[in-house]
């Protein structure tokens, strides 16, 4: 099976340029009017997956700091928002949520 090419879905949040980007279901980042990523969001059905991961990603250093909130970009139930997170993470994240999306529909 091929791997899901990820195609970013544009929201242009302010008139000003701010942007959402969602990647995937469960992954998207904030950019800046010139293009720079603020903040990404990785999304869970669960409180507990969602601490799990932040205590993962910080303890690994791959973001500078992650906080777990109830969803407000992404449609699941709750959400880790991080600041300065590691690229080939977000990508690794999206791609493997694609992948997970594509063998469930029918």
């Amino acid at each position: 099976m091929n791997s899901p090419e990820i195609k970013v879905k544009k929201v242009e949040l302010t008139s000003d340029g701010w942007t959402l980007n969602i990647l995937s279901p469960r992954v998207a980042t904030i950019t800046s009017p010139t293009g720079v990523r603020k903040t990404t969001y990785f999304g869970f059905d669960s409180k507990e997956k969602a601490e799990t991961f932040q205590y993962w990603v910080t303890r690994k250093d791959k973001c500078s700091k992650a906080i777990v909130r109830s969803s407000e970009r992404l449609s699941t139930l709750w959400e880790v928002k991080t600041w300065e997170t590691e690229e080939s993470l977000i990508v690794e994240c999206a791609l493997k949520d694609l992948k997970e999306n594509a063998a469930i529909t029918f």
